[in-house]
């Protein structure tokens, strides 16, 4: 590739470029020890640094598992704000050719917006300081690029391809080391509930069992010096951060997998690590649902289908509804709360307010007790709908499942 860094590549892909640069001889950093410097300007999102298959920076070599052979890294990225960066780093160069790779890494592209198709992604500049001529801009020398990494184009993940590459065997796996590939040997987990694996202690990457795709996986903290909410309302004028909550903690920490897809065992879990973590802290998680809640408002009507038909006829009440459903084979065998008035608090930790029909529980208990699932309708044969005139009303409900 010639020039021009700047190509608009898909979403999710990783590129890797190569160049060189030929030292002479009587550079006097070969004499003195002191290190030229590379600069990497890039519009997004991250990028691995490579110069002759050395680590350039602080993050410790690493082990491309399975691809049989090993280079180390010095990294960078953007944020979720502000996307282009710039690498800066001190690199080891020696007398002749150098092969300088940057494996850049693209999160996504934006669709929507004013000229979005204008902002692209990936470096745009790189430049060398401190050799003798000054400095030495490489941007629009001769590269060359590919696409993907070794272990994508042989498909290590799928079941049928696992033996393409030579696996290392280790009771220690590496951790904290960006670019690897781990693959383990899990039982399925016992029940019939909801599966997530936890990546939590992970960086970001692909995780795949038995060849199928349980997808990408980032549990990136969000900011916490964002405003967060602890009860959210939209009125008002919108903002896109009017209703932050989860401030400090992880966007996403679960990754759903189907229960299909496990054997009783010897199921394959392939991981490929982009940015560094510790595989010994995944596991697999187990939803079990005990209790379950809905809280709705009268002035938020329920929505179906049918009543596109029926609205003519001025049959339909289109009431606001509450549905409530326990897992599979459970049932609700107690309402732990029910307030129909101006209830507050969250799942958990409901509490009456001011305004409260005494008849709620039993309401509650009449429609839905020792059922699988029930729904009951805010209207005025079920509450006492005459209950706080001036006040929008709400049904908030917690029952038992077991």
């Amino acid at each position: 590739m010639t020039h021009q860094f700047t190509c608009r590549y898909k979403a999710n892909t990783q590129i890797f470029i190569n160049g060189s640069l030929h030292v002479d001889e009587t550079e006097e950093f070969l004499k003195k020890g002191r290190s030229p410097m590379l600069l990497v300007e890039s519009k997004g999102h991250a990028m691995h640094v490579f110069v002759n298959q050395k680590l350039q920076g602080y993050f410790s070599s690493l082990v491309y598992c399975s691809i049989s052979f090993c280079f180390s890294s010095a990294s960078a990225s953007g944020n979720g704000t502000v996307s282009h960066f710039k690498f800066i780093s001190s690199i080891s160069l020696k007398a002749g050719n150098n092969e300088i790779a940057l494996l850049s890494m693209t999160v996504g592209l934006q669709n929507a917006g004013a000229f979005y198709e204008w902002i692209g992604a990936g470096p745009t500049s790189v430049r060398i300081e401190g050799l003798k001529n000054g400095t030495v801009d490489l941007s629009t020398s001769t590269w060359t690029y590919k696409i993907g990494l070794q272990g994508e184009h042989l498909r290590i993940y799928d079941t049928n391809n696992l033996n393409a590459v030579k696996w290392e065997s280790t009771p220690e796996p590496p951790k904290q080391q960006p670019l690897t590939w781990y693959k383990a040997v899990v039982d399925s987990p016992p029940g019939n509930e909801p599966i997530g694996l936890d990546m939590m202690h992970m960086g970001k990457g692909l995780a795949w069992l038995n060849g199928e795709e349980i997808g990408r996986y980032w549990p990136r903290k969000a900011s916490k010096y964002e405003i967060c909410v602890q009860k959210c309302d939209y009125r008002g004028k919108f903002s896109p951060n009017k209703c932050n909550t989860g401030c400090g903690e992880p966007t996403q920490r679960w990754y759903h997998v189907p229960r299909s897809w496990f054997k009783p065992s010897g199921n394959i879990l392939v991981i490929f690590e982009e940015k560094g973590g510790d595989p010994t802290q995944i596991s697999f998680s187990a939803r079990k649902v005990s209790n379950v809640c809905s809280h709705i408002s009268e002035d938020h009507p329920s929505f179906y289908s049918q009543s596109l038909q029926t609205s003519s006829t001025g049959k339909n009440s289109n009431k606001a509804t509450v549905s409530l459903k326990c897992p599979t084979n459970t049932q609700i065998s107690a309402v732990k709360f029910a307030s129909f008035g101006d209830p507050v608090g969250t799942c958990g930790s409901y509490v009456q307010g001011q305004c409260h029909d005494p008849n709620s529980v039993s309401m509650v208990e009449k429609v839905c007790l020792h059922k699988n699932d029930c729904e009951l309708e805010l209207s005025k044969e079920n509450f006492d709908m005459q209950l706080c005139p001036s006040l929008v009303k709400q049904l908030a409900v917690e029952v038992v499942c077991s």
